[in-house]
């Protein structure tokens, strides 16, 4: 047992497990390790999305599409606090490389103390959130949302220990299970009549759940917070990237406080789902990959060869994966919106088409946060956030004036502007060439402009007597069948992907 775990676990009476605070050590081969893990992930993270879309196919059809406007506009205030419920701690424990149990104690009653000061202070601020938007039940919602801060402090800490070790198993499994208990706490309580509630209903029980699964996984019991335990350079670290949230979180909720203060809730509803529905693929993709690279990346940056092999890999399988599904989304809208949410919801489908460029070049830059953060870059991680944010706020002030098309239209044109300097600049000091990660994102780029061709001609395409889905579907079988085929054999992917596809089936052999 170390030092610091034999004295804790001494001064409260619990043997400490001495393997939680070990320094992991980098696996023999870091891609079949991190494909497993992200299999893990991606396996309930692909359950979990299964459920929510269901859900929603429901609720949707239960609720108004103003109760969904009413809980958007009560969750960029509880999504821009919960920030500082972690201040960047979880990367912390990840990161670093020798960690100790007084140390990650320490740093769990700071989350503890934060979830508790933030709920009150969310608490207090719902009736000025309801005056701004000036719609009264918006004090309620916020109030009862506040609930979550004081459960996800409780959270942070064991979360990140199962990360820091890879136990992507046990956060697939209980993101599952957490996410089974929300939805149906949710439409139990819509069934019931309870309106927009359900959807708060949602929110926290499965923060509830998730808190509960994740202590009955890790039996670590935190010792009590102590002075001199070495934890500064790691709250130094945290608010590097507490500081990029602060700015990007901004950046990415300015338009929905703008459209919800000027438009309503209704419009935007319509807004925040086609952006919600865009971002699915997007998340499904670089969440699994995310808890996968950093510790992994952070574990083999001693090794520079090894890590931007690793690291070119996930670029391409971020933009392989990502780009295709987002753009197919934006071509057949019309028909995503009618079967996934009904009628009713018919003005999202062009909101999806005007948001589609800021979406897919959001989504194929996380990895270079996930660059930085690895290799304890996190002062640039947070000035590029402020200059990137800058730009984005700027463009919805610009748009705001032609409405929420206006708004979706001058992000996706700011996100433009800035992707290549973006790159440039954060690239710089780092082991990756620009010219090498720009030519990892163009092939997946190329192949899905050149799959759009046949898919818009085919799905308008009209023959009197045929069914009008039937161009559709054949519309969306030709579009992935000339992108895989464009990737795959164009510009000879395919031994890459077999790879990728050899080491799952291996690394689920060896489980």
């Amino acid at each position: 047992m170390s030092e610091a775990a034999g004295a804790d676990g001494q001064g409260s009476g619990k043997r400490v497990r001495p393997d939680l605070f070990d320094t992991p050590k980098p696996p023999k081969n870091l891609r079949r390790s991190s494909v497993r893990g992200a299999s893990m992930v991606s396996a309930s993270r692909a359950g979990s999305l299964v459920l929510r879309f269901g859900s929603t196919a429901i609720l949707a059809r239960i609720l108004a599409p103003e109760d969904y406007g009413l809980v958007a506009m009560t969750a960029v205030v509880s999504g821009f606090f919960g920030m500082f419920m972690d201040v960047g701690l979880t990367a912390a424990t990840i990161q670093r490389e020798q960690i100790s149990h007084r140390q990650i104690s320490t740093l769990f009653w700071v989350n503890v103390s934060l979830g508790l000061l933030i709920a009150v202070i969310v608490g207090c601020l719902a009736p000025w959130v309801a005056d701004f938007y000036d719609e009264p039940r918006v004090t309620a919602i916020t109030r009862a949302l506040s609930a979550t801060f004081v459960l996800g402090g409780l959270a942070v800490q064991h979360q990140a220990l199962l990360r820091r070790h890879m136990r992507f198993k046990d956060l697939a499994i209980n993101d599952v299970l957490s996410t089974v208990v929300g939805i149906a706490a949710g439409i139990a309580m819509a069934a019931a009549g309870c309106g927009y509630w359900s959807l708060v209903g949602i929110t926290v029980a499965t923060a509830a759940a998730k808190l509960i699964g994740l202590w009955l996984t890790l039996r670590w019991i935190p010792g009590p917070p102590r002075r001199g335990t070495g934890v500064m350079p790691m709250l130094k670290f945290g608010g590097d990237i507490l500081g990029f949230g602060i700015v990007n979180y901004f950046s990415r909720q300015a338009d929905t406080i703008l459209i919800g203060r000027f438009f309503g809730p209704l419009p935007l509803a319509h807004y925040e789902k086609a952006y919600s529905l865009l971002l699915v693929p997007i998340t499904q993709i670089n969440a699994p990959l995310s808890s996968v690279a950093v510790p992994a990346l952070s574990r083999s940056r001693s090794e520079p060869a090894k890590f931007s092999r690793f690291y070119l890999s996930v670029i391409q399988i971020v933009c392989s994966l990502g780009i295709p599904l987002v753009a197919g989304i934006a071509i057949f809208a019309d028909q995503v919106v009618l079967l996934w949410l009904g009628k009713d919801w018919s003005e999202s489908a062009d909101l999806f088409r005007l948001l589609a460029v800021a979406a897919v070049i959001g989504g194929i830059s996380n990895p270079l946060g996930w660059l930085q953060i690895s290799l304890g870059q996190t002062r640039k991680y947070r000035i590029l956030g402020i200059a990137n944010s800058a730009v984005i706020v700027l463009s919805f002030f610009l748009g705001l004036p032609f409405g929420p098309e206006g708004v979706a239209a001058a992000y996706s044109i700011a996100m433009a502007v800035n992707f290549v300097p973006y790159w440039l600049i954060g690239l710089r000091g780092t082991p990756i060439p620009p010219r090498v990660a720009f030519a990892s994102m163009l092939p997946p780029l190329v192949s899905c402009a050149l799959a759009s061709v046949p898919a818009l001609l085919i799905s308008r395409t009209t023959i009197p007597g045929l069914a009008p889905w039937i161009p559709s579907i054949l519309a969306a079988l030709a579009y992935f069948a000339t992108y895989a085929s464009v990737l795959l054999f164009g510009f000879r992917k395919w031994s890459f992907f077999r790879g990728i596809l050899g080491e799952l089936r291996s690394a689920k052999q060896g489980s």
